[in-house]
C-alpha cells in the first residue's frame, strides 16, 4: 500500500516537486470554451487546488497545475494562460516578478491570501492591468468572479 495521498481521481500527490498537471477531462461542455478560458494554478503542490476543479470544470475552464519554480512569464505566454491563481506558498518575489513582467498582457492574476480563519483572493491583473487595491473576495466566491471576468 502506497503512502502518498489521493488527492483526487485526475491528480496525484507526490513527495517530489509536481510537474505540470492539465485536466483531461475530454472536450469542454461548460460556459466557456474558448481559449480565454485557460488557467494554470501555481503552488507547493496541488491539493490546494482540487476543491476549485469542479467548479472549474463546469465554467468550462481548461486548467493545469505548475510549482512555482517552474512559473515565469514566457511560461505564461507560451501555455497561452488568460488567467493564473496563486497559492499563498508563492513567494512574494516570484508575485511581483510575474505580475510586472505581465503587465498589458490580458492575463490575469489572482492571489490567495490567508486572512484570520479562510483565505480571501485577491486581484492583481485584470485583463493585464494592474488592479491593486481592488476589493478581494473569499473563496466561495471564486467561481462567479471567474464567470463574470470571462465572460468581459
Amino acid at each position: 500500500m502506497s503512502s502518498i495521498p489521493r488527492v483526487s481521481p485526475s491528480i496525484e500527490s507526490s513527495r517530489h516537486t509536481p510537474g505540470i498537471i492539465t485536466n483531461n477531462g475530454g472536450p469542454s461542455t461548460g460556459l466557456f470554451p474558448d481559449p480565454r478560458s485557460r488557467i494554470l494554478m501555481v503552488g507547493r503542490n496541488t491539493s490546494w487546488g482540487a476543491p476549485l476543479q469542479s467548479a472549474l470544470k463546469k465554467l468550462g475552464c481548461n486548467f493545469s497545475f505548475a510549482p512555482a519554480l517552474r512559473v515565469t512569464a514566457e511560461y505564461v505566454h507560451k501555455g497561452s494562460y488568460a488567467l493564473l491563481l496563486l497559492d499563498s506558498t508563492v513567494p512574494p518575489e516570484l508575485r511581483r516578478r510575474l505580475v510586472s513582467s505581465l503587465a498589458g498582457s490580458g492575463t490575469s492574476i489572482f492571489q490567495l491570501f490567508p486572512v484570520e480563519n479562510s483565505c480571501w483572493w485577491l486581484p492583481a491583473l485584470l485583463s493585464g492591468e494592474d488592479c491593486f487595491g481592488s476589493p478581494g473576495f473569499r473563496s466561495k466566491d471564486l467561481p462567479a468572479e471567474l464567470a463574470r471576468l470571462l465572460r468581459d
